[in-house]
């Protein structure tokens, strides 16, 4: 099920029928439920920690390697820039 935050979400009637049966109402109501959810806890598995730390790795290295861009730039303005195109047809044919 996908949560759509702009659309009203429905009510919980669980939580409604706690607060009720409690014979508590209105905010004092609602503040006491939620306090007794906010005792939940998650536990998150070794592979998320794993996953989150590699996600963190992976946000501190830049998407550009600047010193790679400004070395080919450098050879394509000299003019010492070739490309091998055995090497490119042969990375094509791997990847496929």
């Amino acid at each position: 099920m996908k949560i759509d935050p702009t659309s009203p979400q429905p009510v919980n009637s669980q939580l409604v029928s706690r607060t009720e049966r409690a014979g508590v109402s209105g905010t004092q109501g609602l503040a006491g439920a939620t306090d007794a959810l906010r005792s939940d806890q998650v536990a998150l598995s070794q592979r998320a920690l794993d996953m989150q730390l590699a996600h963190q790795a992976i946000s501190d290295v830049p998407a550009v390697r600047q010193e790679r861009v400004e070395a080919l730039k450098a050879q394509i303005a000299s003019g010492d820039y070739k490309v091998d195109s055995r090497e490119v047809a042969r990375k094509l044919l791997e990847a496929t």
